[in-house]
């Protein structure tokens, strides 16, 4: 046998005539053998050839019962070293490969990017909000909002309860409430939150909230229901991210939310005017008191209670009225209430809370009637009716 090995066959362990050795870089994972381990594993693949060539010859004799040649094994996976040049520090060949300078930036990367000098994306930590059934308020679609979420300035909560508590998003409670948004600035939240609709759910989905959208700014009196309309239309999209619906303006359900919207409104803007008429007669009563000349009302101190709309007694209001019969014997009921607003017996049709608050002016035809709730009467409310 020479030094080149059988003639006419190769092996991986045998340095054949001509071979130039091609050097390789180890790296972490490479399996290397001493010197030793591979004269051994050279004796081995010896013997190999030795058997596949007399299986050569008995194939060519022509015998049928040969079995077949036996392959390399594991002589493919070897890196071969010369003897004294095997690592057994691989922390020092990462270091040496960590030595080369790299890119920081690279141009294939780079080419998929495009400068734009004013950053309208939507960050995704946004999407991952809804996607978790968190309604994004609109604060967080202000341009100073969408800054901080792009350069990561804001908290972090954990959400979810059990195995969803690993699911960590922005917390939203870093941002001011919706309750501060004055017409403008959610006018300009509200079209960046369509954008965003437009990129997250289906083509009907985002022209229901469209459609909501355009069905509020089209309102005459937008002005002056637009608290009610903005805390309508948070509780909608709150709803909405819990299990999402396509929306539709005209539907009964859609309809009777938003009038309920403006009945509370309006039961908030009555309250808060009643309290307010308290306080004022009540610093007039101390202006009396200063002067002795005058005399001395009891009665002008005292809070002004709520007025029900539907039986005409004070200390409750209309959806929640258990009263038999109206405060003035002899009269019948005009209207019934609920949480949706009130509505007149006989035909069913909505009657105006805030003209019986004596504070709506409106005269739009899809508007609910202008009728005192105590006595039908069309030219005054229930705050001012002198019949009751």
């Amino acid at each position: 046998m020479s030094d080149n090995g059988i003639s006419g066959l190769s092996s991986s362990f045998l340095k054949n005539s001509g071979q130039t050795p091609i050097p390789r870089t180890l790296k972490p994972g490479d399996v290397v053998l001493s010197a030793e381990a591979i004269q051994a594993l050279k004796k081995m693949d010896i013997l190999r050839l030795e058997r596949n060539n007399k299986r050569d010859e008995r194939r060519k004799a022509g015998e049928n019962d040969v079995s077949e040649d036996e392959g390399e094994g594991l002589a493919p996976l070897i890196t071969l070293v010369p003897s004294g040049e095997i690592p057994t520090d691989f922390g020092a060949l990462e270091a040496q490969e960590s030595e080369a300078p790299k890119l920081l930036f690279d141009d294939s990367k780079a080419a998929l990017n495009s400068f734009q000098a004013i950053d309208d994306s939507i960050p995704s930590a946004i999407f991952f909000l809804a996607k978790n059934g968190i309604s994004p308020p609109l604060i967080i679609f202000l341009p100073a909002s969408l800054a901080r979420i792009r350069s990561s300035n804001i908290k972090t909560v954990k959400h979810g309860t059990g195995e969803s508590t690993k699911i960590t998003v922005i917390d939203i409670s870093d941002f001011p409430t919706e309750d501060g948004l004055d017409q403008a600035t959610w006018c300009t939240t509200y079209n960046t939150f369509l954008t965003f609709m437009e990129l997250a759910a289906g083509p009907k989905i985002f022209q229901g909230f469209a459609s909501h959208y355009n069905c509020i700014l089209s309102d005459p009196e937008f002005a002056q229901w637009f608290t009610a309309y903005r805390d309508f239309d948070q509780r909608l999209r709150a709803r909405f991210f819990t299990q999402a619906f396509i929306i539709d303006c005209k539907t009964d359900e859609y309809r009777a939310a938003l009038q309920s919207a403006k009945n509370s409104f309006l039961m908030s803007t009555h309250s808060s005017s009643s309290a307010s008429s308290s306080r004022t007669t009540s610093s007039t009563a101390k202006g009396d008191r200063a002067d002795r000349s005058k005399p001395y009302d009891r009665d002008s101190s005292r809070k002004k209670p709520m007025l029900c709309f539907r039986c005409g007694r004070t200390g409750h209001s209309a959806h929640t009225c258990e009263q038999a019969e109206p405060s003035r014997h002899g009269r019948q009921f005009v209207i019934f209430a609920n949480r949706e607003g009130l509505f007149r017996i006989s035909d069913k049709r909505a009657v105006c809370m805030g003209y019986n608050c004596g504070r709506c002016d409106s005269n739009s035809r899809s508007h609910p009637i202008h009728i005192c709730s105590l006595c039908a009467d069309s030219h005054h409310g229930a705050a001012d009716c002198t019949r009751n």
